[in-house]
């Protein structure tokens, strides 16, 4: 007698990807840092897995977490078969006709200020290259599969992917003429006291954390406005609703031009940067090595 099968509904594919990498760091933080996304995001993706067997997949102790049993076998079992879905994905996407478009991944802040001004110049020396940008908005879950490249923050490596360091973070306050008199600066941390801030809600360690290298004492203000995307709070600056925390490759040519200045001297080093990573099998595609290289060519003369 022909044995039948009952089908049992797969566990989401994103949820995996975000379970897998919290199980092999053992740590929700570790594996929003590595995936790109928040905290918040990984905790709900676990709870959606969880949801769907019915039981817990982690231990939530003091010192981090603690795979329940039979988790971490899972999590190595489903990292396996990560790599060859992301394998089969590079091995289709080397067959497109000529390798000649790239889909590139970058979050806006990044793009509209460091990236399109200088794209009109790749384009003109390589015009067989169709390069089409997408935004990196949704920071629901990972989503490598859509995209040739991305533009990535955090600290390398990532799984299954290759990853050139473009520029680590130096962030330092800056906002409008209209605000403060340029002509006054440097002024002295303690201003910002009194100032308005403009913050990031992915990122709310920003201000803490450049406080404390600056050697105030306690905590900084709560800010005033906080918003979602990195190119609106430059625009908040540039508009004098506040000081906001920037990055200064981002903003090198508005502090050329005055549109914004640093009020102050004092920058945050991390570790922490901006990465283009991709799948390894892509290091062969002419239309994408291209791209590579003139991309880590506008970035040589500043690391040097």
């Amino acid at each position: 007698m022909r044995k039948t099968h009952t089908f049992r509904r797969p566990p989401p594919l994103n949820p995996l990807r975000v379970f897998e990498a919290a199980a092999r760091h053992r740590s929700f933080t570790r594996a929003a840092e590595e995936l790109g996304v928040t905290q918040g995001a990984v905790s709900r993706a676990v709870a959606t897995l969880e949801a769907h067997f019915g039981f817990p997949l982690f231990e939530r102790t003091g010192s981090g977490l603690r795979p329940c049993e039979g988790t971490a076998a899972f999590a190595r079992q489903v990292g396996t078969q990560l790599d060859r879905l992301s394998e089969a994905a590079a091995a289709l996407s080397a067959q497109r006709a000529g390798g000649r478009v790239l889909l590139l991944q970058a979050y806006s802040g990044f793009a509209s200020r460091w990236l399109l001004p200088r794209l009109p110049a790749f384009h003109a020396l390589h015009p067989q290259v169709d390069l089409r940008l997408a935004s990196a908005h949704d920071r629901s879950g990972p989503g490598a599969a859509d995209f040739d490249a991305r533009i990535r923050y955090g600290r390398a490596p990532w799984r299954g992917e290759a990853a050139d360091l473009l520029f680590r973070d130096e962030l330092c306050p800056v906002c409008s003429p209209a605000l403060l008199d340029p002509k006054g600066a440097p002024y002295p941390a303690e201003i910002l006291r009194d100032l308005p801030l403009i913050a990031l809600r992915w990122f709310p360690r920003d201000w803490p954390e450049w406080w404390a290298s600056a050697g105030l004492a306690g905590a900084p203000p709560r800010p005033r406005s906080v918003f979602e995307e990195l190119s609106v709070a430059y625009e908040a600056a540039e508009a004098g609703h506040g000081i906001a925390l920037g990055q200064r490759r981002h903003l090198a040519r508005d502090l050329a031009a005055g549109t914004l200045f640093e009020p102050v001297p004092a920058v945050l080093r991390r570790e922490a940067g901006y990465h283009l990573t991709y799948r390894p099998a892509l290091a062969a595609d002419p239309a994408f090595q291209a791209f590579r290289g003139w991309l880590l060519d506008q970035v040589r003369p500043a690391q040097s």
